[in-house]
């Protein structure tokens, strides 16, 4: 982690990704932003390594992220995400 001085860098993934405005996604984006780190919609291809990534899923039909996340930290939120253990 690259800590408070020089910023986060964080990336956003919206599993949906149904065109639907995420507001968890969108507030989580702001308060970031307001702390000085920098933020991005995550691309496994494009966005390199980053200090923090947030997952959020809300529709039960769409299937989870299939692709590695190269982050330091990964939260995975909403209403839809089941959080396997073990």
């Amino acid at each position: 982690m690259t800590g408070r001085k020089g910023g986060l860098k964080v990336g956003l993934i919206d599993v949906d990704g149904h065109n639907y405005p995420n507001l968890p996604l969108m507030k989580i984006s702001a308060w970031h932003k307001q702390q000085g780190d920098s933020v991005e919609w995550y691309s496994p291809m494009f966005s390199g390594h980053l200090d923090r990534v947030y997952m959020s899923k809300v529709f039960s039909f769409t299937q989870d992220f299939q692709y590695f996340v190269d982050a330091d930290e990964i939260f995975r939120g909403g209403v839809r995400i089941l959080h396997r253990i073990g």
